[in-house]
């Protein structure tokens, strides 16, 4: 690889990297959103039980969503770090940012479904 691509593949890794972030930032807000609806929907049903076991087995999903944001954070970081110490032009280096993509692109595949499945259950709940 040239050191044109070097420094192209690097800016490319950047971008995705800070693009990255501001998904997990977007999703870590959301997330936030959906504990107080969640706080909402348990003052509205304080005497169902099965409506708190469901809310308890959101909040334990959304507390296990944002410690996988925490986890891609930390890959995404490490990452980073790696390109300041010039591996970019490695192919584990590649390898390793293409397996982050997919980590994330599956955490956005769940996050859809489970926020289309809670927008479900709030609203019934409301």
């Amino acid at each position: 690889m040239n050191s044109d691509q070097l420094i192209e593949n690097t800016t490319l890794m950047h971008k995705d990297h800070r693009n990255w972030l501001s998904q997990l930032n977007f999703y870590q807000d959301e997330i936030k959103f959906f504990q107080n609806e969640l706080a909402s929907v348990i003052q509205s049903h304080m005497g169902s039980l099965s409506i708190i076991e469901s809310v308890d087995e959101y909040k334990g999903i959304f507390l296990k969503k944002l410690e996988k944001i925490d986890d891609l954070r930390h890959a995404i970081a490490s990452h980073e770090s790696s390109m300041a110490a010039s591996y970019v032009d490695s192919e584990a280096f590649r390898k390793q940012h293409q397996e982050i993509r997919k980590r994330l692109l599956a955490f956005v595949e769940e996050f859809e479904m489970l926020k289309k499945n809670f927008k479900r259950f709030a609203a019934h709940n409301d």
